[in-house]
């Protein structure tokens, strides 16, 4: 059983996050849209045997766009790191 801790993050936390996707020139509906598929991928695949593939809302997308959600991925899994 996985135990995960969600707790709320402040408004300049969020932007940190999704920022590289920003500077990537996305737009905040294609944001949206890909974190919705991150997500929903996470929850339908909770009990497979590999985790979901991070990588894989951006797969067609052009190198900057996955570079870009590889650096909000690195991100999102720092604010969820125990800070001293």
């Amino acid at each position: 059983m996985r135990t995960t801790c969600v707790r709320p993050i402040a408004h300049e936390q969020q932007y940190w996050v999704v920022e590289p996707l920003v500077d990537a020139g996305l737009t905040a509906e294609e944001i949206r849209v890909l974190l919705v598929r991150l997500g929903f991928d996470a929850i339908v695949q909770a009990d497979a045997a590999a985790p979901a593939d991070a990588m894989a809302p951006v797969h067609d997308r052009p190198a900057r766009v996955r570079a870009a959600w590889a650096e909000m991925i690195d991100r999102m899994v720092r604010l969820g790191e125990p800070h001293d």
